[in-house]
């Protein structure tokens, strides 16, 4: 099965630019063929949480939100834990899971106490 060309707006896509038009259309196209594709997009602003972007990929990052309402929305949500996460730094040793070192859990804490400030 062949694939499919990639559709960076599909049909039903509430976002600002959704090919409404002919002008849109091309405007989606240009936009998805410079920006990075929703995958790439995940993997991206998860890392901006730990570490800032550059400046062209905040702009590319921008763009790309302009024909994917989806990508802007995984952004909200992951900022949101982020922001829960930080009021909660005293928490860090009760994290059910893989035991992490007492090392590891007064990174955090002192990570999440600093970005608190």
């Amino acid at each position: 099965m062949p694939d499919e060309p990639y559709n960076p707006s599909p049909v039903g896509n509430p976002s600002v630019l959704a090919r409404r038009n002919w002008w849109q259309t091309m405007l989606v196209k240009f936009i998805g063929k410079h920006t990075p594709k929703c995958r790439e997009m995940v993997r991206i602003l998860s890392r901006s949480m730990d570490e800032p972007m550059p400046l062209t990929m905040r702009i590319k990052k921008r763009l790309h939100f302009l024909i994917c309402c989806w990508c802007q929305r995984y952004e909200e949500q992951l900022r949101y834990i982020h922001e829960t996460a930080r009021q909660f730094p005293e928490q860090a040793d009760e994290v059910p899971g893989p035991p992490l070192s007492e090392e590891a859990k007064e990174r955090m804490k002192q990570k999440l106490a600093e970005q608190a400030l």
